[in-house]
């Protein structure tokens, strides 16, 4: 005989009694109170944890999910377990029918908790149910949170104790629900702005915008190696193609250009059309940023060569690159209200000229003497000197020691 689906709205239930309230009096206080300064997702889950238990529900369990404006996830979650801390999900954007299958669904479109005991439910009633009768827990809630925005979230709650929970520690789930729901709301609203921020305007930057840098003419300045890449030939490579393949193209272009920066410590800080303007911040003589940035230039040339390999060759997109080291400044520029934070500086614009050079050269990679100083050991090669539009006079380059070109290396195709 199959075992029934008693999946058990909560929301319906009658007001908290007065003992109920009293024991979410505790977790209530916090939640209104110094819960709104936490800003470890993390500890706020292990908190919340310490509040259920001292309130007597026996909770072994609680689930967070929040929907995040983010490019590479649809949302973001933590585990808390009790005895092995926390841990990070991210939901990705194909996770549609994962999200079906799951006890949020139905509390999102019942606008209702769902509760469950594991031993009178059926392992297909939800996608979790195996998991969860696998890992020993008796009972199972879910409460749907509903943000301003129009998106949805939620919290679970689950327990190992034989007896499961009682009727009253629902009600003093119930009973924090609706300070769950606005602190949730708030946190997920400050996660939102720094996330987007960061996406758009970089970490840095982000940083400091909220800091409160937001007035007009505002400037630091600091040392950083700086590093610009440019598509070769971008122009005539997208003459040929629709607006959905231009996209593509520079997607996977991008794909090749910034991950290696970012992983070596490195900002991304601007993408000018095809172009990627980066920097590395200074160590105390940049040596340490330039060698940082040195690894990331060799790395996209490689990553460029095997991601167009197969390419047929009106399709196959090349590379440049310039690093130089020098002094940037963040600062805020535009008219009235509408600002753009970006870095500038006369060595900002050395770097995007070796970038026109490399391409004039026909090199994926020149390096400024400023950058080249950084090295001890001789990582680069001379390879002339050369002018530079808006920089006085003729100006010595480089190229690092590896670059090979139709297997020849440094000085030996100087023009």
């Amino acid at each position: 005989m199959p075992i029934p689906n008693r999946s058990t709205p909560v929301a319906g239930a009658p007001a908290p009694s007065a003992e109920i309230l009293d024991r979410a009096r505790e977790a209530r206080d916090w939640l209104s109170g110094g819960a709104r300064l936490e800003t470890d997702a993390s500890a706020f889950l292990e908190t919340l944890a310490g509040h259920c238990l001292r309130a007597g529900v026996p909770v072994d369990r609680i689930t967070g999910a929040l929907p995040t404006l983010h490019a590479m996830r649809r949302g973001l979650g933590r585990v808390w377990t009790r005895g092995e801390g926390v841990r990070v999900l991210e939901f990705s954007w194909d996770n549609e029918d994962e999200y079906r299958s799951s006890p949020y669904y139905r509390a999102h479109q019942t606008g209702e908790w769902v509760a469950f005991r594991l031993d009178e439910i059926a392992d297909d009633a939800y996608g979790i149910v195996p998991l969860l009768r696998r890992d020993g827990f008796t009972h199972y809630a879910c409460m749907p949170v509903f943000f301003r925005d129009g998106t949805e979230g939620g919290l679970t709650f689950a327990t190992r104790d034989p007896a499961g929970f009682r009727a009253d520690d629902l009600g003093v789930l119930k009973a924090i629900g609706p300070a769950l729901s606005v602190l949730l709301d708030l946190n997920r609203a400050w996660r939102l702005l720094e996330e987007t921020l960061q996406m758009y305007v970089g970490e840095e930057p982000q940083a400091r915008i909220l800091s409160g840098q937001v007035r007009r003419g505002d400037v630091m300045r600091i040392g950083a190696g700086i590093l610009f890449a440019d598509m070769r030939g971008f122009t005539s490579l997208s003459a040929s193609l629709d607006a959905e393949e231009t996209v593509a193209l520079l997607n996977r272009y991008f794909d090749c250009v910034v991950p290696p920066i970012e992983a070596r410590g490195g900002q991304v800080l601007k993408y000018i059309g095809d172009g990627v303007l980066a920097i590395r911040k200074s160590d105390r003589d940049g040596s340490a940023a330039c060698a940082c940035l040195l690894d990331a230039a060799r790395d996209i040339v490689q990553r460029v060569a095997e991601a167009t390999a197969d390419d047929p060759p009106d399709r196959r997109f090349r590379i440049k690159i310039s690093l130089h080291y020098g002094e940037v400044a963040y600062g805020n520029i535009g008219s009235g209200a509408r600002l753009d934070y970006t870095v500038v500086g006369n060595d900002v614009n050395i770097a995007s000229r070796l970038a026109d050079l490399a391409g004039h050269l026909d090199r994926p990679v020149l390096a400024s003497d400023a950058f080249r100083s950084r090295f001890v050991e001789t990582e680069f090669l001379p390879f002339g000197t050369h002018g530079l539009k808006g920089v006085d006079g003729y100006v010595p380059v480089f190229v690092p020691v590896d670059e090979d070109r139709n297997g020849k290396t440094g000085p030996a195709d100087q023009p």
